[in-house]
């Protein structure tokens, strides 16, 4: 068996191609209103989304109903009887439907899958419509294997039903990292792919907000803001808004979607998953140490110069882990950046919440859309710089404009006056959660498509600006 010691080179990891994606978030039923949504620089009007009925004033699901009307008649959705939709757990039935229009938006039948290695893992943090069941007692008028899969008390359904409802045989997991659970699945699924274990793979998480008691323990912890806006590196960050979200991105080696004529929306250089140990105090503190050691690895693992990522999408919560979100991309990012060409750094939270174990994979979409449309939107609430941040030490800028994308160019380019408009632009996502777990993901933009290509087909509704 082959073994690397710390420290050693490695050869790059196999590039994965992001050839489709979907989401529900709040204000954006899909990733063209969600860059719609970004570039008018507009908040969406409230934590939820449309598909769930909340109880009025505690964001609460209606236990009793389960469902909407509309979605109990959609029962293939949901790959289950008409009984058990009622009462189906509404974070399955929104993995089931996200994934379709991924799949779609990859130009592929899900009919055409079933029986293939095909991988799902699927990021889960919260299980209140469980508790909402026994809170009204619901579960006991269930059947006992509908009350423990379809209501949600076991969680390894969530990724078990999009599998059976599609009918795929490859890797299936459900993964609660904390808030970090998307952006681990995402991770997983690219190791899978690499090890051959899979031939495609579904990847990302849902999270709704179903229940009040989570966010009674995040009040009195104070870590919720008061205003319900995320401040991300602004002085008056005051903490983060909880929010409902499901994303979904289809992945495959890029060899092998070149090979097949795919779209290829993004690519997936590299990725890494650490945890802070005992670097911190206790538990729940971030960790400069824990985050930078996910971001090395990520990059050795890309083969790519930290230096020449233009943009960083960051967990960005708008609460005192901010400055050790920064710290570490200083640590890491800073090291033969070109003169006078700053880090972009944003947080897709400032605009629709934070939606917890949907989060990565949300902070994923928006940073495909920004290197597909070479354009980084503006962070919201930014006006005065936190004062816990070094601002004079960090080559870093939060846009509060639409700003364009930086190519990755390098150090030597520019001291040698050269173009730092070549190479593909360079992004990166970052994660991390209450339990200690980090995540960063690399990612370029796609390679030129043959001209053959036609256009996308997605609708790009937002009006970018050239640069």
């Amino acid at each position: 068996m082959t073994t690397h010691q710390p420290g050693e080179t490695r050869p790059p990891a196999e590039p994965i191609a992001v050839i489709g994606m979907a989401c529900r978030l709040p204000g954006a039923a899909g990733p063209a209103q969600l860059w719609d949504l970004l570039c008018r620089g507009a908040e969406a009007p409230g934590p939820h989304i449309d598909d769930i009925d909340h109880v009025e004033g505690t964001g609460a699901h209606t236990a009793e109903t389960g469902v909407t009307g509309h979605d109990r008649d959609a029962t293939a959705d949901a790959g289950t009887t008409a009984e058990s939709a009622a009462t189906i757990d509404p974070q399955q039935r929104l993995l089931l439907r996200t994934a379709r229009e991924a799949l779609a938006d990859a130009g592929s039948d899900p009919a055409t899958l079933a029986g293939t290695r095909t991988a799902v893992f699927a990021g889960q943090s919260q299980a209140d419509h469980w508790e909402r069941l026994r809170e009204t007692r619901a579960e006991r008028r269930m059947e006992p294997l509908a009350a423990l899969t379809d209501g949600g008390q076991q969680r390894s359904v969530l990724a078990g039903r999009l599998s059976y409802a599609l009918g795929l045989h490859g890797p299936c997991v459900t993964v609660d990292t904390g808030q970090a659970s998307s952006l681990t699945a995402v991770h997983l699924a690219c190791t899978s792919l690499r090890a051959g274990e899979s031939t495609l793979a579904l990847a990302g998480g849902v999270n709704a907000v179903l229940s009040p008691v989570a966010g009674d323990l995040f009040g009195r912890a104070g870590v919720l803001a008061a205003d319900r806006r995320c401040k991300f590196a602004d002085a008056s960050a005051d903490g983060f808004v909880r929010a409902d979200g499901v994303g979904v991105v289809v992945l495959k080696p890029l060899r092998a979607a070149l090979a097949d004529g795919d779209r290829v929306r993004a690519v997936i250089l590299g990725s890494a998953v650490s945890h802070d140990g005992a670097t911190k105090q206790r538990l729940t503190d971030p960790s400069v140490t824990g985050q930078r050691l996910a971001m090395r690895w990520a990059y050795e693992a890309a083969g790519a110069e930290p230096g020449r990522v233009g943009y960083v999408e960051a967990h960005g919560t708008g609460t005192g882990i901010d400055r050790i979100e920064l710290a570490a991309l200083n640590e890491e990012l800073a090291a033969g950046r070109p003169v006078g060409r700053p880090l972009l750094v944003g947080s897709v939270k400032t605009n629709i919440g934070h939606c917890e174990a949907a989060a990565g994979v949300a902070g994923l979409i928006k940073t495909v859309l920004c290197l597909e449309h070479r354009a980084v939107p503006p962070s919201l609430h930014f006006t005065t710089p936190s004062p816990e941040v070094e601002w004079g030490r960090l080559p870093i800028t939060v846009p509060t404009a639409i700003e364009p994308l930086p190519s990755a160019g390098s150090a030597a380019e520019t001291d040698n006056g050269g173009d730092t408009g070549t190479g593909p632009a360079l992004a990166a996502v970052n994660g991390q959660s209450i339990c200690g777990v980090n995540v960063h993901l690399v990612l370029s933009a796609a390679p030129p498509a043959p001209e053959s290509t036609g256009p996308p087909p997605y609708s790009r509704t937002a009006v970018v600006p050239a640069f």
